[in-house]
């Protein structure tokens, strides 16, 4: 209780001293600045405790230490963590020096683990800016101790000759030098990179590698870690060092041979031989294994800092001690061609200790290899064959077992994919008990080399996964008899059969990976999963061709069904070939025909079935694992629902109805998930009528009480609502009628549970759907629904919507129209504009109820109404609601459920209001625009003779104003444009007698306007108004054309993007005929010298290569055969705008692709607008449509990239007081970086990480801009690619800290607050790096 109070005294201190810390700097600050603080502050503030008190603190914890009793000591330990975060440096330093003399005094043999801890706690928990002190002073102290008891360590036979006195000084100086090590292990990882620390590295370096030569084992493999943790934090020089002579020393160490004996192998010649480090002169290991485990260590930890060159050495060394030809199983004593020589050896007496050394280093070398694999899988290529050679020969290294089958199994593999009966035999079972009853030999270490090799085989799978065709297709001898050879995949299936519990997990689970990348692969299109004779080999380029389904899918499956029926199978075993039957479902035929169906189905009952659990360990997650594998087997496209119905009504079902009464939850909802799926598959195996029935009954008895529960979990509730669902909506015509209600019941009762709400809402969608009859419950269900409604739960009301739109448009019988005005009363309070989509849900519904007939509902005028004029006028309606609102406001008309000139007068009254003088905002706008949509949808829909009065009536206002238009005019006229030009999009208003002639004068006069609102209103009015008139206004705009100066052209080339893109929404018919008529006028302007109007001819052309590609993209294309190289910049420019807008269009991307070689040419044009137009052309080609650049990624458009990325272009613009630099190539950097941006997200293939780190750094140090996006591009990418991230996180420091120290200077405002952001972005990436780092370790 002391010490606890104690703790709690000393975080007050530490609070009081941080209290007392601020209170001096607020009291250097100048007086106004001071921050207000209450007058009792001082008073209340916690006192602080003075140094002699904290001395005796210090010293008083410190003898507790000493304590005899273990809590005591523990809770000191613990003490000592709060006490260095809160005394003063000096006492923490003492501290420090007292607990380091302590683990190094000779004669504490007894609390040395105590001292041990308490100075890693020290380390652990002492601030950082005292880590420097704190180094200093237990470094060298440590270092020492290592160099002063290490050499005391005596062999085992030393100490068996020594005396009493000699033993106990050895085993103190094994104990003094363990705890040196590891505390400094601890020491290094957090602070390593301090500069004492950086000024120590070559010592540490040398003292560390030199315990590798150590007697003890223990003292090698705590080095071996010592070294991992320096490994991080010295430089790229010692790193070097550091691997070289490790590599030299395991490169003097033989191999070892079958028995474990030493191989001789010819000495190193000069030129292999590393130069010697005279550091390291004396260093002689001991052990071979040390220092390949430190080898391995270290490449775990910094592999991502090895070079090539590096790795060509290493992996040569590992593989010598993982020789093919030294792996031996037991079955290789009956091959053939063995050499005399390897008899003689195998007859030999074999040496136990030498074999176990042999399989510690070829454990070790085998794991280097999995971390080479999954560090470097670039530079690891070029050996990766060698490697899985060896992998390959050491998974079945097995000397002290044989299997007795591996020939048959060789000779006859072939013909197991012809057998058609799969039926495992009692014979077959046995035999795999009989392997599973020898797999605990307590002496045989070798299943840890299998494990290891397993290990990198699936780092291979991992890294090849991409492509993994090779794995299939290359073979590799991995016998003694050399022409034995198999694939990859072949030796995985062979192996399944592994004796030993872990390793046969693993190689299941490995098989699993590549198969699962396999089919990824195929829908990729890479790899084609056929027999040869059964596809199309015309395609030009060759792909790799599997034949999964006849060659490996039996031998697969019979493998996985003879894990299942091993009696002495564990249940990880089972669910392991359970994972990799349901990966095989998603390959082209999927696990087989019926009678492999059938038989996998027998095994999956056993696993269900209660009796059986004792005798094949049947445990939860086994149960677990077989539903979902069954689950995945029912909707499976690649099986035959015929075979598999039959499968699961003769011996799958009635376990399943039983399963449903399990008492773990998750078991329960899994089994509901497979039987909501049995009725969809007799419908889609046209069950006969007998089987329907049948099995809807046993379904309902097994649904029923499960849905009836009220205390079930939650996903038990939901998954009886699904599986309920699917039986009403396909096997209701089967179910008697009291069965029906019943669940309809029940239904209905979790629709008014607020924890199944939303479950029981798409059940019921599900039911109404299928025409289920649920006239019984269908007034209760459309009352509960409406009242949903009123929730805030927003997924309530989307589902609640979605389910009565269907309810609505099915039109159930016996349904009282009357009930619609509640529904509507409801909806109309869901209809605002501060949730768009529910109210596009909304408008969808009241479109149903009006489409039903349901006309004279008071409701309609009372509630429904008020809410459409409201929203008709908002200004943020857009997209799905503005179109769902129009469909209303047309519904209401045509079905006379509103006056159309009592609507009409409704909607003008919206309009909004100006007074004089006062400025138009984008919200007036759009509420106009809204209007105006309104007004001509329900015009549209209305009477031919109410139609043309309400033309005339547009006709006159806008004659009548001509030019003497005003602000409180204004909204009026844009609204009269804009309903003329709506409707005319909706109908020929060339149909009309002498409307056409005089709306395309009041547009031409309205050019004239002083307001630019009106301008634009008549621009976009002329346009839609030509819609479905283009014989009557289309000569007009292309004549005005030509005539009009620039100001014009450019409305009038705005008219001619609405008619366009009219066209293309689909409204107006076909405008391929116009299109030879537009061409030309939009090629007069191609080279305009206003920017507006060429990007305007930019967004036609772009249209028109949507509508017409095959006539627009030859066209865009001679313009650049004409003007590139040079010749006419504006118009390259212009053009690639044309695409880009194309791209964004969604045009037709195969005609589209074989124009892009000559639209990319362009990269190389010296004008840097052409090359910012090109770069944005490509970035709309990554966004919108990547196939269209990925097969030029590689060349020319990545080392453009690299190249424009890095572009300047400055000049320096006279401003007359004072001179500013101007760049040019900005905008052209930013557009280099976005496509980067969007590469990571799109086509993260087509980019060279590790080449793109270097521009990256450079971004870091450009303009702010540039930065800012660098910054987003390298989170993403450390997220994505830490190894890549880590290896150039050097490059990115030094920006980033002239970043971070940028100084703000008179900033203020806005552009304070940009700054600051600017530098929070930098913060935030550091942080982000060092977490990369810190995972690195």
């Amino acid at each position: 209780m002391a010490i606890s109070d104690l703790c709690d005294a000393l975080k007050k201190h530490a609070l009081a001293t941080s209290l007392h810390s601020k209170h001096k700097t607020s009291s250097s600050m100048p007086m106004q600045d001071q921050p207000m603080t209450s007058t009792n502050d001082e008073s209340s503030s916690p006192q602080m405790i003075d140094a002699a008190s904290e001395k005796k603190i210090c010293e008083a914890v410190l003898h507790l230490v000493d304590d005899t009793s273990n809590d005591v000591q523990a809770i000191a330990v613990k003490t000592l963590g709060v006490l260095v975060t809160c005394v003063h440096e000096d006492q923490v330093v003492a501290i420090a020096e007292r607990l380091s003399a302590l683990v190094l005094d000779e004669k504490k043999s007894a609390l040395r683990d105590v001292y041990a801890i308490g100075l890693r706690t020290l380390v652990k928990t002492v601030p950082m800016n005292m880590g420097d002190i704190v180094s200093s002073r237990l470094a060298a102290g440590l270092l020492d101790g290592i160099k002063s008891f290490s050499p005391g360590i005596l062999t085992k036979g030393a100490l068996t000759q020594s005396t009493k006195e000699i033993k106990e000084a050895s085993r103190v100086a094994e104990e003094i030098t363990l705890a040196c090590l590891e505390i400094l292990t601890e020491l290094l990882a957090r602070f390593g990179a301090l500069s004492f620390i950086t000024r120590q590295h070559l010592v540490l370096l040398e003292v560390t590698l030199r315990q590798l030569a150590c007697e003890s084992d223990l003292v090698r493999k705590r080095a071996g870690q010592t070294i991992g943790s320096l490994a991080v934090v010295i430089s790229d020089q010692l790193l070097g060092r550091l691997v070289e002579s490790l590599l030299s020393q395991i490169d003097k160490s033989d191999g070892v041979g079958k028995s474990g004996k030493r191989k001789s192998r010819r000495l190193t010649s000069k030129k292999d031989e590393v130069a010697k480090d005279a550091a390291l002169m004396d260093f002689k290991p001991k052990d071979t294994r040390a220092l390949i485990r430190t080898m391995c260590t270290v490449a775990g930890l910094v592999g991502h800092r090895l070079g090539q060159e590096q790795i060509d050495r290493l992996v040569p060394i590992f593989s010598r001690f993982c020789d093919p030809a030294d792996a031996i199983a037991g079955d290789d004593l009956n091959d053939d061609d063995s050499d005399e020589n390897d008899e003689m050896e195998d007859s030999d007496e074999e040496d136990e200790a030498a074999m176990a050394l042999a399989n510690e280093l070829r454990e070790a070398c085998l794991s280097g290899f999995e971390s080479f694999v999954l560090r470097k899988p670039v530079e690891i290529q070029p050996h990766l064959p060698s490697i899985i050679h060896s992998a390959l020969a050491y998974m079945r290294h097995d000397p002290n077992y044989s299997y007795g089958d591996e020939n048959e199994e060789e000779k006859g593999s072939a013909d197991v994919a012809d057998e058609e009966d799969y039926d495992m035999n009692d014979d077959d079972d046995d035999e795999y008990d009989d392997e599973y009853e020898d797999d605990s030999d307590d002496d045989d270490d070798t299943w840890k080399v299998r494990r290891s090799t397993i290990r990198t085989l699936t780092a291979v799978v991992k890294t090849s996964a991409k492509d993994p065709s090779k794995l299939w297709t290359d073979e590799y001898a991995w016998r003694k008899n050399k022409k034995w050879t198999t694939t990859l995949a072949g030796a995985l299936v062979k192996r399944f059969k592994e004796r030993d519990e872990n390793c046969r997990v693993d190689i299941v689970e490995c098989f699993t990976h590549l198969l699962t990348n396999t089919i990824e692969a195929a829908n990729r299109g890479d790899i084609i999963l056929k027999a040869p004779d059964s596809m199309d080999m015309t395609g030009d380029v060759p792909q790799t061709v599997i034949d999964l389904r006849t060659k490996f899918v039996p031998i697969i499956v019979k493998g996985c069904e003879s894990q299942l029926s091993a009696k002495k199978a564990g249940s990880r075993t089972k669910s392991a070939a359970l994972a990799l039957l349901s990966s095989l479902c998603s390959a082209p035929g999927g696990i087989g025909n019926a009678k492999q169906i059938r038989v996998l189905f027998e095994h999956i009952k056993l696993i269900l079935s209660d009796s059986a659990s004792a005798s094949h360990g049947t445990n939860k997650t086994l149960k677990l694992d077989s539903l979902h594998c069954v689950h995945v087997i029912i909707t499976s496209p690649n099986h035959a629902p015929e075979d598999v119905q039959t499968c699961i009504l003769d011996v799958l079902l009635i376990e399943l109805c039983k399963t449903m009464q399990e008492n773990w939850y998750k078991i329960t909802a899994e089994t509901s998930r497979v039987l909501a799926e049995v009725p969809k598959l007799l419908v889609l195996a046209n069950a006969s009528a007998i089987k329907k029935s049948d099995a809807a009954k046993a379904l309902y008895d097994a649904i029923e009480p499960r849905l009836a529960v009220h205390d079930a979990d939650q996903e038990v509730k939901e998954c009886s609502l699904v599986s309920a669902a699917s039986l009403l909506s396909n096997l209701h015509q089967h179910i008697d009628q009291p069965s029906r209600e019943r669940l309809l019941s029940l239904i209905l009762l979790r629709l008014k549970n607020e924890t199944t709400r939303i479950s029981a809402i798409k059940t019921i969608s599900a039911i109404v759907r299928n025409g289920v009859d649920m006239s019984t419950v269908i007034h209760d269900m459309i009352t509960e629904l409406s009242s949903l409604l009123r929730q805030n739960s927003r997924s309530v009301k989307q589902s609640t919507l979605q389910c009565l739109e269907t309810v609505v448009t099915s039109r159930p019988a016996r349904l009282d129209a009357s009930i619609f005005g509640l529904v509507l009363k409801e909806l109309s309070n869901v209809i605002v504009d501060s949730d768009l989509h529910i109210s596009h849900l909304s408008l969808k519904v009241c479109h149903s109820i009006l489409d039903v007939g349901v006309a004279s509902v008071p409701e309609i005028k009372e509630f429904l109404l008020p809410s459409l004029l409201n929203m008709s006028k908002s200004s943020l309606l857009q997209d799905k609601a503005l179109d769902s609102l129009l469909i209303v406001m047309e519904n209401l008309v045509s079905s006379k459920a509103v006056d159309f000139q009592e609507l009409l007068v409704a909607l003008k009254e919206g309009l909004p209001r100006l007074q004089e003088g006062q400025v138009h905002g984008g919200g007036v706008r759009l509420s106009i625009a809204n209007i105006a949509q309104c007004i001509a949808a329900i015009t549209a829909a209305t009477s031919e003779d109410e139609r043309i009065v309400v033309v005339q009536d547009l006709l006159s206002s806008l004659e009548s104003l001509g030019h003497a238009q005003s602000t409180e005019t204004s909204p009026s006229t844009q609204l009269a444009l804009r309903v003329a030009g709506d409707l005319g999009r909706r109908l020929s208003l060339g149909a009309m007698p002498g409307v056409a002639e005089r709306l395309q004068n009041v547009y031409m006069i309205m050019f004239d306007s002083d307001f630019e609102d009106i301008k634009n209103s008549a621009a976009y009015g002329l346009g839609r108004a030509s819609v479905c008139s283009k014989k009557e206004f289309l000569p007009k705009i292309l004549a005005s054309l030509e005539e009009n100066d620039q100001k014009k052209q450019y409305l009038l080339l705005s008219g001619l993007r609405e008619l366009i893109y009219c066209h293309q929404q689909g409204f107006g018919g076909d405008i391929a005929p116009s299109i030879q008529h537009i061409l030309p006028h939009l090629n007069n302007h191609f080279a305009d010298k206003e920017e507006g109007v060429r990007t305007m001819v930019a967004d036609c052309m772009g249209c028109l290569a949507c509508l017409e590609p095959a006539v627009i993209l030859p066209q865009l294309q001679k313009l650049i055969l004409d003007n590139a190289g040079g010749k006419d910049p504006t118009i390259c420019t212009t053009v690639l705008t044309s695409v880009k807008y194309a791209i964004a269009g969604k045009c037709d991307t195969q005609q589209l692709l074989s124009f892009m070689p000559i639209f990319l040419e362009l990269l190389k044009e010296e004008d840097i607008s052409v090359k910012n137009a090109c770069l944005l052309m490509i970035y709309s080609a990554v966004h919108h449509k990547p196939q269209l650049v990925l097969t030029f990624m590689e060349d020319p458009i990545i080392p453009a990239l690299y190249e424009l990325a890095q572009l300047k272009q400055e000049r320096t613009v006279d401003l007359g007081p004072f001179k500013q630099k101007v760049d040019d190539a900005l905008p052209v950097r930013k557009a280099a970086l976005s496509i980067f941006s969007t590469c990571l997200d799109k086509c993260p293939e087509a980019i060279d990480i590790p080449g793109f780190m270097p521009i990256l750094a450079l971004a870091l140090a450009d303009k702010e801009d540039v930065q800012l996006q660098a910054h987003q591009i390298l989170i993403s990418t450390s997220s994505r690619y830490p190894d890549d991230a880590a290896a150039a996180v050097e490059n990115f420091v030094v920006p980033l800290e002239k970043t971070m120290n940028k100084k703000m200077g008179n900033k203020k405002g806005a552009e304070l607050e940009r700054a600051t952001e600017w530098i929070k972005s930098a913060v935030r990436v550091m942080i982000v790096l060092s977490r990369v780092t810190d995972a690195m370790k």
